[in-house]
């Protein structure tokens, strides 16, 4: 079945082969059954790929959405991302995990502030469980263009980057994204954000009505360290 729904390449190619053969046969020999073998190898590569284009998989329909995420990226439209995801739909990276909302958000104030320019997808790679329903796509994406937050780089510029989306089908024949994974960026977007707040050490707080950590003489406004006394060179004589 894979050779006729998936990647009917080779079936196809084989039987127009053949019937090329036959025809050739045909015209040496100048026998009907050859005639006969080339039209029926030509209709059964027809065939083929008339079923290929009617009959879509679960896998193609994967890529399909990765392709129209691809696409609402560079239209800069957000609400066509977010509407390839589930509401549920998780950022995780390196152990740390965003919830729905915070993924969401995410993306919304990532785009705001993004634009791109050039977006390649290229060694793209989809399976799906056929009992849980639940699929994944594994591709490489390059970047160019001015992109904030969890969608390439921190900046301008260009950068190759790896994800893996997980997916799960919300209907019947309508897969959407549960899952965004960064296999290769440039920093870890999950941990900056779960990361707790760091209160400033003693050394970073203002020195103001307390002694200098450094001097260990009092401050006084206006001034950051103690005076010292300038003593001017005694004229020679």
């Amino acid at each position: 079945m894979y050779l006729i729904s998936d990647d009917p390449t080779w079936l196809a190619g084989g039987l127009a082969l053949a019937a090329v053969a036959c025809f050739l046969a045909l015209k040496t020999t100048q026998e009907g059954k050859y005639l006969i073998w080339g039209v029926a190898a030509l209709a059964g590569a027809g065939l083929v790929v008339a079923v290929e284009w009617v009959w879509v998989t679960d896998d193609e329909r994967i890529e399909y959405v990765v392709y129209d995420l691809r696409k609402a990226l560079l239209a800069g439209d957000v609400d066509g991302v977010l509407a390839r995801m589930t509401p549920e739909v998780q950022y995780v990276q390196e152990g740390q995990t965003l919830s729905g909302a915070a993924t969401r958000l995410l993306i919304r104030t990532s785009m705001a502030g993004s634009r791109f320019e050039t977006l390649r997808i290229h060694n793209l790679q989809t399976s799906v469980g056929r009992q849980t329903r639940r699929g994944k796509a594994e591709f490489k994406v390059f970047v160019q263009g001015n992109v904030q937050g969890p969608l390439g780089m921190g900046g301008a510029g260009a950068a190759n980057t790896s994800w893996s989306l997980g997916f799960e089908e919300a209907k019947p024949k309508v897969w959407l994204v549960n899952r965004i994974t960064p296999v290769s960026l440039p920093y870890n977007v999950a941990a900056t954000i779960n990361a707790p707040r760091v209160e400033p050490s003693e050394t970073q707080r203002p020195f103001f009505g307390r002694r200098h950590p450094r001097t260990d003489a009092p401050e006084k406004a206006g001034r950051g360290r103690r005076m010292i006394p300038f003593n001017p060179p005694e004229p020679a004589r």
